[in-house]
C-alpha cells in the first residue's frame, strides 16, 4: 500500500452491494452537499443519505492474505467525494454506531458514506453514515501523522459485537493480525482477508516516500517479507488486531505492496481523541 493513490474503487473488484451503493450515490452527487473536512478541524461533518436507502441484506484483501470470517466488526467503507469520485477503505466497528477508519479516507471532500457489514461472514448488510470526523493533527501533506478518523452511523449495527480499543502500545516483536477489504496478490479487492505481521521498530525517516524524521513516531510498523502478507490498496482504515483489540489503523507503506515497510496509526496514542468523538456522537442534538 503506497503513501499515495490509496483510495481507488475499481469497477468489478468490489462487492456487488458496495459498488451498487457507491454507484447510486455517484448519480445523486449533484444533489448532495456537505461541508468539507478541513485540516486542523475535528468537528463532525454531516453526510448526506441517498433517498430511500436503508440497510438491506444481500447474498454475498490483504496481500497474500487468507479469507477472514473471524472478524465481523471489520467492515468495508465506501465514501463518495465531491466530483463523484468514490473511495473503498476498511474500518472497524468500535461501538454499535461508530466506525474507526483512517483519516485520509475521509479527507477528499466526502459528501456521503456507507459501510458493508457481514454479521454471519456471508450475508452483507449496508448501513449509512451521517457524520464524519478526522483528527485535527492529520494533514494529507504529512503522511502517517494522526491518520485516524471516525464515521457515525445512522442506526446501530445489529448482530455484531464491536471491537475494543487497545489501551497500551504493543511492544516490538508482537505478532498481530491485519484485516481489510483491499487488494490481494491477484489485484482483487472487496473481499475481507487477514494476515499476520510482526511489529518492528519504525524507521526514523523514509526520504524516498517523503517521510521525515519523527513522522512515524505515532505509528506501529512492520517489514513485510518477500511474498509475505501486507496491507494494500483498500485496506486503509482497517485494524491491526492484537489480543482481540484494535491496536493500529492501517495508514500506509512503501513502496508498492508488499513493500519494505508498512505502518499503522498507533491507537493507544490517539485513544483519548477517539473516545472524545464517541462521547460527542452520543450527545443528544441541541
Amino acid at each position: 500500500m503506497p503513501t499515495v493513490s490509496l483510495l481507488e474503487v475499481r469497477q468489478g473488484l468490489v462487492s456487488t452491494s458496495v459498488r451498487r451503493y457507491l454507484t447510486v450515490l455517484a448519480l445523486l452527487a449533484p444533489a448532495l452537499s456537505a461541508p468539507a473536512v478541513r485540516a486542523g478541524d475535528d468537528a463532525f461533518v454531516p453526510l448526506a443519505i441517498a433517498p430511500g436507502h436503508a440497510g438491506a441484506a444481500t447474498a454475498a484483501p490483504i496481500y497474500n492474505g487468507r479469507p477472514a470470517t473471524d472478524f465481523p466488526a471489520v467492515v468495508a467503507v465506501g465514501v463518495l467525494n465531491r466530483g463523484g469520485t468514490a473511495v473503498l477503505c476498511s474500518g472497524t466497528l468500535i461501538t454499535p454506531t461508530i466506525v474507526l477508519t483512517a483519516g485520509h479516507c475521509l479527507s477528499f471532500g466526502p459528501i456521503a458514506a456507507g459501510i458493508a457489514v457481514f454479521p454471519d461472514g456471508v450475508t452483507e448488510v449496508d448501513y449509512d453514515a451521517i457524520q464524519a470526523a478526522v483528527h485535527p493533527d492529520f494533514n494529507l501533506a504529512s503522511a502517517a501523522v494522526a491518520d485516524v478518523g471516525v464515521l457515525v452511523l445512522a442506526k446501530p449495527v445489529a448482530d455484531v459485537t464491536p471491537m475494543p480499543l487497545a489501551s497500551a502500545t504493543p511492544p516490538l516483536k508482537t505478532r498481530g493480525t491485519i484485516v481489510g477489504f483491499g487488494d490481494d496478490q491477484h489485484g482483487r479487492a472487496g473481499v475481507k482477508l487477514e494476515g499476520t505481521v510482526k511489529l518492528r521498530r519504525c524507521p526514523r525517516a523514509i526520504r524516498k516516500a517523503g517521510i521525515v524524521r519523527g513522522q512515524l513516531d505515532g505509528s506501529l510498523c512492520w517489514r513485510p517479507k518477500h511474498r509475505g502478507q501486507d496491507t494494500c490498496h483498500g485496506d486503509s482504515g482497517g485494524p491491526l488486531v492484537v489480543d482481540g483489540a484494535v491496536a493500529g489503523v492501517t495508514s500506509g507503506g512503501f513502496p508498492e505492496c508488499p513493500g519494505r515497510v508498512s505502518w499503522d496509526t498507533n491507537v493507544a496514542m490517539y485513544r483519548d481523541w477517539i473516545e472524545e468523538k464517541i462521547a460527542q456522537a452520543a450527545e443528544p442534538a441541541s
